[in-house]
């Protein structure tokens, strides 16, 4: 009996460990540039006529690491804004995962940012 609890307790630790593994820690990272846009979207057709609307959206290009990661969020409603306090070269607490990043806000929840590109920064020094 001794043993059957002392397996099932090593397969929860591990289980917990793994878990805890899989959450990603914060990084730091500076904000390159970060710009409020719109694109036009199609609401319906009358007649052969789209009817358009302007939805904004966000990017960001941050460097973390001496690696630029550009990415797109899209608010959930117009009235959504970033952190008035998030400007280039501010500092800000992010996780990285594979297809996206999250900026971590002062009160401690996440704005969800979709990963459109990532690529080294070539420093000064290593052009000439």
């Amino acid at each position: 009996m001794t043993r059957r609890t002392t397996t099932v307790w090593l397969f929860v630790l591990l289980a917990l460990g793994g878990a805890r593994a899989a959450q990603r820690e914060y990084l730091s990272g500076t904000i390159l540039d970060i710009r409020q846009q719109e694109r036009d979207r199609v609401l319906l057709y009358i007649v052969n006529t789209p009817i358009m609307t302007e939805d904004p959206y966000f990017t960001i290009a941050l460097d973390v690491n001496g690696m630029r990661y550009e990415g797109e969020f899209l608010p959930r409603s117009q009235h959504e804004m970033l952190p008035s306090f998030w400007k280039a070269d501010e500092t800000v607490q992010l996780r990285l995962d594979k297809h996206f990043m999250y900026l971590k806000r002062e009160d401690g929840s996440e704005v969800k940012f979709l990963i459109l590109s990532k690529s080294a920064i070539h420093s000064a020094q290593n052009s000439h």
